[in-house]
């Protein structure tokens, strides 16, 4: 299992995640990661949850679904992945292309026409996309060659903070610059984490509630929308809450920084509002960790033999634990619910994906079955009822009844998912 750290972050400079070892000159490297790597396996898109703001793809007339309904418009486009944001979708063909839909009010699908159904993504023409993260009012595309494209704006607490320093909406997409040879990305709802090939996370976006791992003064702002390394090597993934971000190193071991007032990172003292720097999950130190990811305010990590821990907000049964509060607990910062300790969550078959909605999770199984919990007024789990989902619930549904499900992406208010028919 992964040892605690022995070097740790002083200001301005960096540590080394442990089982690494630490760079110590040009002519010592650090293991390189590979390139991304393209989905090539094919599915239909379905789509569930409320849909009065175009997240749906389905046409103005319908503004919900209760069950999973497949989205006709994709399905001569041979999609391998999906990507859900607070209100807005993105689709990835076979040959790296993206079709968008939904609220495009700071120009998140990349493209102008109709809202309410998918059109092709503009301006990617001459580059291939092999994987999509969205936020609430950003898209960012990763190329197969390691360049990252963003669109839409970034908000701040104060409203619109702008796309960069230059730019306060980016109608189309265009390349990040000062980064290259990255092999991952991850959004939360006003931030971007992205991982390079030597394993080194860069942050920018919105920080004022730490996710960035820097401190941004708040009279430069601005400064945030320039990605920085977060001082952190030996990372191999990055995951994203809404306002607090992950990184696990190659043997497995978690790590985040951010919002933690219901202890969303891991850290279950309850006095402690923000994590303002990389961190170890030590709650986590003894398992093997393959994903990890937030909500608004809560958090589900993905262990390597397909266990799944909770831990943060639970007022709405976001953990999927059936009880919202530990026995005899009591939250000293909020009147909300809390479980500030990662706690596996039963009922669950072999796990191998996880999305997590900003209050709901999917979680993919190993035979291609969805579980969904969380909160239920929206319809975004699925289980056609408008009550919150307490523990796992398998999804099912008409459209989908001899289907096996490839992906699966959670929304602010709707849920997509990447299924293919077996018989």
């Amino acid at each position: 299992m992964p040892q605690a750290p022995t070097t740790k972050r002083v200001l301005g400079g960096e540590f080394t995640a442990p089982g690494l070892k630490k760079q110590k000159s040009m002519g010592t490297q650090l293991e390189m990661l590979p390139a991304p790597a393209r989905e090539t396996t094919p599915g239909r898109v379905y789509v569930f949850g409320t849909g009065d703001c175009a997240q749906l793809g389905l046409g103005e007339d319908i503004l919900s679904r209760k069950k999973p309904a497949n989205l006709a418009a994709l399905n001569d486009e041979q999609i391998v992945d999906i990507a859900a944001g607070g209100l807005h979708n993105m689709a990835l063909t076979v040959d790296g292309k993206l079709w968008s839909w939904g609220v495009n009010d700071q120009r998140t699908l990349g493209r102008s026409g109709d809202e309410w159904t998918p059109l092709p993504v503009e301006g990617l023409d001459h580059v291939t996309i092999a994987k999509v993260a969205c936020s609430d009012s950003l898209t960012v595309a990763l190329t197969d060659e390691g360049t990252v494209y963003t669109w839409g704006t970034f908000r701040s607490a104060e409203g619109i903070l702008g796309h960069s320093k230059e730019k306060e909406v980016q109608d189309l997409p265009t390349i990040v610059s000062g980064l290259s040879n990255i092999v991952d990305i991850a959004t939360g709802t006003d931030h971007v984490l992205a991982l390079d090939h030597r394993g080194i996370v860069y942050s920018w976006g919105n920080g004022q509630q730490m996710q960035l791992g820097r401190r941004i003064v708040t009279r430069r702002m601005l400064n945030g929308l320039t990605p920085e390394s977060v001082g952190v090597k030996g990372i191999h993934k990055v995951g994203a809450g809404s306002y607090h971000s992950f990184a696990l190193d190659r043997n497995g071991r978690a790590y985040a920084w951010g919002l933690n007032t219901y202890g969303q990172c891991g850290n279950d003292d309850s006095h402690l509002e923000n994590v303002p720097s990389v961190a170890p999950i030590d709650a986590l130190s003894s398992h093997a960790i393959l994903d990890i990811q937030g909500g608004e305010h809560h958090s589900i990590a993905l262990t390597k033999d397909g266990k799944l821990y909770g831990f943060g907000r639970s007022d709405s049964h976001q953990l999927g634990l059936g009880y919202t509060e530990e026995p005899g607990a009591e939250d000293a910062t909020s009147h909300k619910k809390a479980i500030r300790h990662p706690t596996l969550i039963p009922g669950l078959p072999t796990i191998k994906a996880i999305s997590v909605g900003g209050n709901h999770t999917l979680a993919l199984s190993h035979t291609g079955d969805v579980y969904a919990w969380g909160f239920g007024e929206m319809l975004a789990c699925g289980n056609g009822e408008e009550e919150d989902v307490e523990k796992p619930l398998k999804l099912t549904g008409q459209q989908i009844e001899h289907c096996r499900v490839l992906k699966v992406a959670a929304g602010g208010q709707h849920s997509v998912i990447l299924a293919v028919q077996e018989r």
